[in-house]
């Protein structure tokens, strides 16, 4: 037992020592959790400048635009009578979309005939098309209940039976894991995931390559020293998952449902899963550039292949597969549905399972690899 916490605290030791991989290890993972959350903090877009071009010119046209500027996500910033304006306006930048209202808007609704205004916007920004079609679409909507509800005044009904009788199917959505709908309670939590890996990798690959040419502080050709090195990849991972459930979601309001053991479970799993993969992989590094070299580039895929970016029933079935030895792809799923969504652990053990397969196997090359870092007596 002497032993083991003798090579534990060298472990540590040389990691705190290591400028560059206690940067990516602990500063890292803390650095990341101010700035990334911060551009996201309004959680949706609002205000979102757009134009509406208004080629019929009467009062429902004019309804219908005193509706899209009521919108929260909606700001009108002007009113033209050309779609030249629109397509200049979308060019110079001063504007990211607009509607179009058709000339016969008035005469073909009075018809009973179906109106189609257009609404054209930018491709380049997912994001803001997505708050301008959610707008338009809520303000046409609106006037035909508008519409309605002045009819079924027009029959001396109550104000209260207007409403009901112009919309009798009202549809109340409630996201409990995603109250606001926004998009950093959706993209920080599943990334983070992702940042407390990939830093872990890239910092004992950094520190596996230094030992390959300067030695270790402890020996490696030791099964058990193996086994150290693990748990101490482990405990960094382990602080810094709980630095971001308990200190980051709180801070920035996420949402918690899931019950305090649960989360400190998979927390577990997860940290000892991802140490023994790091380890496994940094055995085979032979000098510490090679690890920014190889390892950093694999980022960006990890998060594309993990199934929150991308629907992960899309993702072709050999990618999907070769995703799955990632500890990341199933410890987000396990994270997101314990932490934000309340499940408990019987809802999560195919991704439970999932870890313990990597970690079964990322320990079982640890223990049977025969070359590592000398050991350095000195």
């Amino acid at each position: 037992m002497d032993n083991f916490f003798k090579s534990y605290w060298l472990v540590l030791t040389a990691i705190v020592k290591d400028r560059g991989v206690l940067l990516l290890v602990l500063i890292g993972p803390i650095i990341y959790s101010v700035y990334y959350p911060f551009p996201y903090s309004p959680e949706v877009l609002r205000n979102t400048e757009v134009a509406i071009i208004d080629l019929d010119h009467s009062s429902l046209s004019r309804k219908l635009i005193r509706l899209s500027d009521a919108t929260p996500g909606l700001d009108i910033v002007f009113v033209g009578d050309s779609t030249i304006q629109l397509q200049q306006a979308i060019w110079d930048g001063s504007v990211i979309g607009g509607m179009i209202i058709p000339v016969g808007f008035r005469r073909d609704i009075l018809h009973s005939k179906v109106v189609t205004p257009v609404v054209l916007g930018n491709g380049a920004y997912f994001m803001f098309n997505r708050a301008e079609l959610l707008g338009f679409g809520a303000a046409t909507q609106a006037l035909p209940n508008e519409l309605n509800r002045n009819q079924e005044l027009s029959k001396s009904v109550s104000t209260h039976q207007a409403i009901e009788r112009s919309n009798p199917v009202q549809v109340e959505l409630r996201a409990a894991s995603n109250p606001t709908g926004g998009y950093s309670t959706y993209v920080v939590t599943a990334v983070a995931v992702v940042v407390l890996q990939q830093t872990l990798l890239l910092g004992i690959c950094m520190l596996m390559g230094t030992w390959q040419q300067k030695g270790s502080p402890c020996d490696l050709s030791i099964r058990e020293n193996r086994i150290v090195l693990v748990i101490a990849a482990a405990t960094i991972c382990f602080i810094n998952a709980l630095y971001y459930v308990g200190i980051v979601y709180w801070r920035e309001d996420y949402p918690h449902m899931g019950q305090l053991a649960h989360v400190l479970a998979v927390i577990a799993v997860f940290s000892l899963t991802t140490a023994a993969w790091t380890v496994a992989i940094a055995s085979f590094i032979k000098f510490r550039e090679q690890a920014v070299l190889h390892i950093l580039p694999t980022t960006i895929p990890i998060i594309f292949v993990a199934g929150f970016a991308w629907p992960v029933e899309l993702i072709p079935f050999p990618v999907r597969a070769v995703s799955m030895l990632v500890p990341s792809t199933a410890g987000i799923q396990a994270f997101l549905n314990v932490d934000q969504m309340g499940a408990d652990l019987n809802q999560v053990i195919p991704e439970l399972l999932s870890l313990v397969i990597i970690l079964s196997g990322a320990l079982f090359l640890i223990l049977f690899k025969k070359r590592w870092p000398k050991y350095d007596r000195t």
